[in-house]
C-alpha cells in the first residue's frame, strides 16, 4: 500500500512538473507584446571582378557604404579571409584570381547612441531607426575601400544596386551575391 501511494506521488509530482510550453526557445529570447522578432541585419556576399574577368584577392573589402531605400544603413567591413590558402598570382601591386572568391557582410544597422539626457536625444535615437517590416527593399553599395599589398589603399565607387526580400519574424535578410567590377 505504501508502494502504491509512493507511486501515485511520484506520477503526481512528474505530471505537474511537465508544462506544455507553447512558445518556441526564440519567442522566449524576444521581449515585445506582439512576440515578434526584430529585424537586425542584412547578409550580403560580394566578389570583386577585375577588367580582365579575374577577381581581386585581398583580406577584406573595407569601408563598405551601405543604403536601404536611400536611406544610409551602415558603414562596415567585411569578414577577413585567410588569403594564404587561395590560388593566386601576383600583378603589380595586387593578387588575383581566377576563381570567384565571395567577401561576407553582416551589416547591422548603424546608429550612434546619444547619452539620454533628455527625452528629445531619445527621441532623436529613436526616429534614426530605419525599420525593416516584411516586404520588398533595394539595398544600395554606394562605395567601399581596398587596402593593396603595397598599402596603399583606393576608394571604389560602384553604385551597385539589388533588391532583397524581409520576411516577417526573421532576424536577418540575405541580400544575395553581389558582383562589383573595378579597372
Amino acid at each position: 500500500m505504501k508502494r502504491l501511494i509512493y507511486y501515485l506521488l511520484l506520477g503526481l509530482l512528474v505530471v505537474s512538473c511537465e508544462k506544455d510550453d507553447s512558445q518556441s526557445s526564440a519567442d522566449r529570447n524576444v521581449v515585445s507584446e506582439d512576440g515578434s522578432i526584430p529585424f537586425e541585419e542584412l547578409l550580403i556576399l560580394v566578389n570583386i571582378k577585375t577588367t580582365d574577368s579575374t577577381y581581386l584577392v585581398v583580406k577584406s573589402v573595407d569601408s563598405v557604404s551601405i543604403y536601404i531605400n536611400n536611406y544610409y544603413w551602415t558603414q562596415i567591413n567585411s569578414q577577413t579571409l585567410d588569403t594564404s590558402k587561395v590560388d593566386k598570382q601576383l600583378v603589380g601591386n595586387k593578387y588575383i584570381t581566377d576563381n570567384k572568391i565571395n567577401y561576407l557582410i553582416i551589416a547591422n544597422q548603424d546608429i550612434e547612441q546619444p547619452d539620454y539626457n533628455t527625452a528629445g536625444e531619445f527621441a532623436q535615437y529613436l526616429n534614426a531607426a530605419y525599420e525593416l517590416k516584411p516586404g520588398e527593399y533595394a539595398c544600395l553599395i554606394e562605395s567601399f575601400q581596398i587596402t593593396f599589398n603595397d598599402n596603399s589603399t583606393k576608394t571604389y565607387y560602384p553604385f551597385e544596386y539589388t533588391t532583397f526580400k524581409v520576411e516577417q519574424n526573421l532576424r536577418s535578410a540575405f541580400v544575395g551575391e553581389i558582383e562589383i567590377k573595378i579597372d
